[in-house]
């Protein structure tokens, strides 16, 4: 059976994050619906990851078999002709035992928070808005923390089978140009709620709210960090495989 691999984007605003949910509107029933009815057999659908609801994906990898074989760029055609307006594929490719959900690398996520009363309906969707006073550099001095091999589990929403939550962060990068504020942070894997807790917790730094000794113990294991960012602002920008 051919095993069909997709780079696929979503706007995710008007999603309930990726994986199907009874009676919820998800990208991968969307995706999964469409890919069926070009194909008229039922499919599984492998995701890297999960995403929240409200997350945005620049990249986002998924595979499936099947065994109607079509010419990849058939597909593609097919496949975004019916998908609706917040998601489209970039590429459809052949490739033999791959899995998405093990065969990716590592992915960055992007976090924006626009810090001013200014407000841009066009991009309003991408990023937090804040309109206080935020220390910048005590930001970026927490932002640093994150670097290495840490227990994350402070920082997540633990599933059942989250049992490993030591995760290696292999780059931070904290950046302002103007009055938007850009967190991107790369890792092999990520927990659930992860990055949205990491960057809650830089804010409240920010905001005063929060020393950056608390977010030494919090990587100590002492305590959870209560700070969850909101979903809009978080984007998957890029997948390594």
């Amino acid at each position: 059976m051919p095993n069909y691999v997709m780079l696929l984007s979503f706007v995710g605003t008007k999603f309930h994050g990726w994986q199907v949910q009874p009676g919820l509107r998800t990208v991968q029933g969307v995706l999964k619906e469409a890919i069926e009815k070009v194909l008229c057999e039922p499919v599984k659908l492998t995701g890297c990851c999960r995403t929240d609801a409200g997350v945005h994906a620049l990249e986002y990898v998924a595979n499936f078999s099947a065994e109607k074989t079509l010419e990849s760029e058939t597909l593609l055609k097919a496949l975004n002709s019916l998908l609706p307006e917040d998601v489209g594929i970039k590429r459809i490719w052949l490739q033999e035992g791959f899995n998405s959900r093990f065969g990716v690398k590592g992915k960055v996520y992007l976090y924006r928070i626009l810090n001013s009363h200014y407000r841009d309906p066009f991009l309003e969707p991408f990023y937090w808005r804040l309109p206080y006073r935020l220390d910048f550099e005590r930001m970026l001095s927490a932002s640093e923390l994150f670097f290495g091999l840490h227990d994350f589990s402070g920082f997540a929403k633990l599933e059942e089978e989250d049992k490993n939550t030591l995760i290696e962060v292999e780059w931070v990068e904290f950046k302002k140009v103007d009055e938007l504020i850009e967190f991107r942070i790369r890792a092999r894997r990520f927990l659930r709620y992860m990055v949205r807790r990491i960057i809650g917790s830089i804010i409240y730094v920010g905001l005063g709210k929060l020393g950056v000794e608390e977010i030494r113990a919090y990587l100590e294991g002492k305590g959870r960090c209560p700070y969850t960012a909101k979903a809009k602002g978080l984007t998957l920008e890029k997948v390594f495989f």
